[in-house]
């Protein structure tokens, strides 16, 4: 166990010098960042386990938000404290890689952004899967963007989630699970997220874009959502949960 820490900018510098060395040797030396100046204790203090597997984004998110409620950690110091997320990239990097075979390309993975560059954020590893988690009312749709391992890239959290129109709405987010997942099997349905496909997340993005413009869609049932899509959601409607 070690105690969770906040990245601080120096420790963001050489976390990322290393992420540009690991993608041309995956066995390059991880540098020790768990002192100032890279970066300082979290207050509260909380422990993590360094050596914890997950089995999914939604085990990592449903670990840590056991961690932050145990000690009573406030949603403020939590969400949007890039640091943190930072240093949780950095302390469980070799998971987050798939013990270094899937080094992603973009920095932002593992180094968080600001929110104020909501997609930017929303592409990182750790972050969203916690942030998802951690609104009681997305809870029980949240296999959507947690169902896949902890170094894959979630097409849901990347089309839907980043988009803070849809997220804000658990009713939206309800009719997305409803269409687009597979209850049975624990993941999307095959061609949900797929470009050129009648009916996919594609589609209702653009299709409830152009719905709010006419209807108050953000007060409605899921159900009533449904029945307003038109035919070319007809195949997804029937599907089974």
């Amino acid at each position: 166990m070690t105690a969770l820490r906040t990245m601080l900018q120096q420790g963001e510098n050489e976390f990322r010098k290393y992420l540009q060395a690991v993608r041309k040797n995956p066995s390059a030396l991880r540098p020790d960042l768990n002192s100032s100046p890279f970066s300082q204790e979290f207050s509260p203090r909380i422990e993590v386990d360094e050596a914890k597997a997950f089995a999914s984004k939604l085990d990592l998110a449903a670990y840590l938000d056991n961690c932050f409620r145990t000690v009573g950690a406030k949603d403020e110091a939590i969400l949007g404290n890039k640091g943190l997320w930072t240093w949780l990239a950095y302390l469980w990097f070799d998971q987050l890689t798939n013990r270094r075979n899937n080094i992603l390309k973009r920095d932002e993975h593992y180094i968080c952004a600001e929110t104020s560059n909501y997609r930017r954020y929303y592409i990182h590893l750790v972050s969203p899967p916690y942030e998802i988690y951690s609104k009681p009312d997305l809870r029980p749709f949240s296999m959507l963007f947690l169902y896949n391992p902890p170094w894959e890239i979630n097409d849901f959290t990347e089309r839907v989630a980043a988009n803070q129109f849809l997220t804000s709405h658990a009713n939206v987010i309800q009719v997305i699970y409803r269409l687009y997942f597979d209850q049975s099997k624990g993941k999307p349905r095959p061609r949900a997220t797929s470009r050129g496909v009648a009916g996919s997340v594609r589609s209702f993005i653009r299709v409830f874009q152009q719905l709010e413009l006419t209807y108050d869609v953000y007060s409605m049932s899921p159900e009533q959502i449904v029945d307003l899509l038109p035919s070319e959601f007809d195949l997804w409607k029937r599907a089974k949960p």
